[in-house]
């Protein structure tokens, strides 16, 4: 991973772009309850905020990996003696109502403090790796050198764990919300460890300031992190660490010591850009260690760390980065893209390379999705041309980390492609979307029902797709791998050159997508024909989110192994698909009409005729029409003979058999359909019968609503 980004930093630094914005002792802290307390001019603390998980991840700590962390303190012991914590244990806490559990928190006694509780303290590493701030005449610093000051000693520690005993006692006393009552109760008087027996705490503090004119900025803020940043990167270091070849430049500079930087990156938090256990045995038998097994430049490390801050800062989600699906297990990965001759051009690389039609969730069902992936094409085109203006030979680097395990992170994939060969792969995935047939997936809603946009899937859309196994009446199975990889779906997505986008590999793909979606597809088709339209509920939502995505990859897989729509749709295996909605067409005329008595309110079948044959006919075709002629029969049979207003339907249905029927018997029928056939008459199955609409009384689709 350390290759990758070192290149990126190089980038950065060429076009001015790298600022020292990182520090390897300032981080962010993580998901935590926190309470914040104020010191006032004495020292002491004189009030308290509560901020949740969410707030508290936006602060910044200095620390020295996990140790000596500064103005964030997580609290080992509770702040009461232990005979305030014996006296709370035998309350029974969890069963109280709230009024009792404020009663119990008042009554305790916050005269003494806990002689236990010394973490509220400054290390003298903290002290010392702070002297920078403390020297320091930047107004962006002052809140932070006012908290220096007045933090507690050694002297005055027992005063401020008992002023701030009883600030949070009287908090308590008013208190109204449950889960800050238990984090109160936790602060005060701990709760029993299991193993020691021991009262424990854990709850994490935050020090600061309150508001004033004096300062331009508390201590929590942006301002004070970046300043602080700045300050610590400009300080001399006290002993100049040894100088060694870096591997990654082959030029002598000082060594990164025993600690690399631990940027926390959005979607993976904390990471580790290279750690070692301590006792390998192949690497402590040459007197290596730890971060001594590979010794780089400080300078270059700090580049990296320096340079993942830039293309992951929040304004730029969506450019330079986004979240991605994992292809091989239920998380998140982290998709960086941009362009190393322009590394803050404002390209939306990271979404079109990522999740092209992303919209908020299934209930928007991709109405807008198609017009979403026209401005994003002409975006990024827009963007990328004025690059290829000063360069034609410019490159697009796309590298997707994902977390092995909370301590590992790593590169799953890694690609880099010209510039010009992004906009050709975009123009070509925007036409191959445009190879749909006529598929109409509705909705039903108050008043009428919605059509269910066209879907234009990128690779995060495919591999949800293909990671997921649908059964009988579309129940989703969902599965924590792809069954396709990140490499293959960038393969026929965004492919480098263009053999990489192979027959062999379409075809894959083909097989891959018809295998996961024939269930689905089918029973969409069914219910579209049985009710015409897709209840508003939840699951029938996502079933046609899925249905839609399918739909088009389908439609987009045909277009790559050169199968237009306008020559498919005269096909034989499109028209046997058409010819299975006709039957079903037909077998729910018959049953409204003869088994329901005309009643269109009446139960319908689940499954009918030619959804019944489907699975059989998209493999076999003459074995699938041939059982379907003999359960056809009696229903051609009653359509031949209705007569009367009601028989309208019947008649139409018969009229489009007969056309579908000429353009079957036009090409001979292999014994077995290919992946491609299977595809066609999927779509086929679900795109709408044409016809040519003549001035007559009958209008088939009126009946079909109806």
């Amino acid at each position: 991973m350390i290759n990758e980004l070192y290149e990126l930093s190089r980038s950065l630094e060429r076009h001015g772009l790298l600022q020292p914005t990182t520090h390897p002792d300032v981080g962010r802290m993580g998901k935590y309850d926190c309470l914040v307390f104020e010191l006032g001019e004495d020292g002491l603390p004189c009030g308290l905020r509560w901020l949740e998980k969410q707030q508290t991840a936006a602060l910044w700590k200095h620390s020295k990996g996990n140790h000596n962390s500064f103005p964030a303190i997580r609290l080992q012991h509770p702040l009461l003696p232990l005979s305030q914590s014996e006296r709370m244990a035998a309350f029974p806490w969890a069963k109280a109502r709230l009024t009792e559990r404020t009663g119990m928190l008042s009554a305790l006694d916050c005269t003494a403090a806990n002689p236990d509780c010394t973490e509220i303290r400054m290390s003298e590493w903290t002290l010392q790796k702070l002297q920078p701030v403390i020297k320091s005449q930047e107004r962006e610093l002052a809140a932070l050198k006012k908290l220096i000051r007045l933090f507690p000693g050694e002297d005055s520690r027992a005063d401020f764990v008992q002023r701030a005993a009883a600030l949070v006692k009287s908090q308590a006393m008013f208190c109204q919300q449950p889960e800050l009552l238990d984090f109160f109760k936790r602060l005060l008087t701990g709760s029993r460890d299991a193993k020691t027996q021991k009262f424990v705490s854990g709850c994490m503090l935050y020090f600061d300031l309150p508001p004033s004119e004096e300062m331009d900025n508390l201590v929590a803020s942006e301002q004070t992190r970046q300043a602080l940043v700045k300050a610590l990167n400009a300080a001399a270091p006290a002993q100049p660490g040894k100088c060694i070849v870096s591997p990654l430049s082959g030029r002598e500079s000082e060594a990164v010591g025993d600690k690399y930087p631990n940027p926390n990156l959005p979607l993976l938090g904390l990471t580790y850009l290279y750690s070692k256990k301590a006792d390998v045995p192949c690497l402590t038998r040459y007197a290596l260690s730890g971060a001594d097994a590979f010794q780089t430049g400080k300078a270059e490390i700090s580049a990296i760390s320096d340079a993942l801050a830039f293309l992951t800062q929040e304004s730029r989600n969506g450019k330079s980065w986004r979240a991605m699906i994992d292809s091989n297990r239920d998380g998140t990965d982290l998709l960086l893209a941009y362009l190393p001759d322009d590394p803050q051009n404002n390209a939306c690389l990271a979404r079109i390379l990522g999740d092209p039609s992303g919209y908020d969730g299934p209930d928007e069902l991709r109405e807008t999705a198609e017009a979403v992936y026209e401005a994003l094409c002409r975006q990024v085109l827009g963007n990328v041309e004025d690059v290829l203006q000063k360069n034609s030979q410019a490159r697009v680097n796309l590298i997707l980390l994902e977390t092995l395990d909370p301590g590992r992170k790593q590169v799953a994939y890694e690609t880099s492609l010209t510039a010009k060969r992004l906009c050709e792969n975009i123009l070509a995935w925007d036409a191959a979307s445009k190879n749909c047939p006529p598929v109409e997936i509705r909705i039903r809603e108050k008043g009428g029902t919605r059509e269910v946009g066209r879907a234009c899937p990128g690779p995060m859309e495919i591999c949800r797709l293909l990671k997921v196994w649908y059964t009988r009446s579309g129940a989703s199975k969902p599965g924590g791998q792809s069954a396709a990889s990140l490499q293959e779906i960038y393969r026929l997505y965004m492919p480098a050159e263009e053999e990489e986008r192979s027959e062999e590999l379409i075809d894959r793909f083909l097989e891959l997508t018809v295998r996961r979606s024939l269930l689905l597809l089918g029973d969409i088709g069914c219910q579209l024909t049985r009710e015409y339209a897709l209840p508003s509920a939840k699951p029938s939502l996502a079933r046609a989110d899925c249905a839609a995505g399918f739909v088009a990859l389908l439609s987009i897989l045909l277009y790559f192994r050169k199968i237009r729509k306008e020559t498919y749709m005269l096909d034989a295996a499109f028209n046997i698909g058409q010819f299975l909605k006709l039957a079903d067409l037909l077998h729910r005329e018959y049953c409204i009409q003869v088994r329901n008595g005309g009643n269109k309110a009446a139960p319908l079948p689940t499954c009918l005729m030619g959804n019944e044959m489907l699975a059989v006919a998209a493999e076999d075709p003459v074995e699938g029409l041939n059982r379907l002629r003999e359960r056809m029969k009696i229903y051609l049979a009653w359509a031949g003979t209705a007569t009367g207003k009601d028989s309208g339907l019947a008649k139409w249905i018969l009229a489009r058999f007969e056309e579908i029927s000429l353009k079957i018997a036009q090409q001979e029928l292999p014994r077995q359909f290919g992946p491609a056939e299977q595809a066609q008459v999927l779509l086929g199955y679900l795109s709408a019968i044409p016809y040519e609409k003549k001035n007559t009384a009958d209008d088939s689709e009126k009946e079909e609503k109806k």
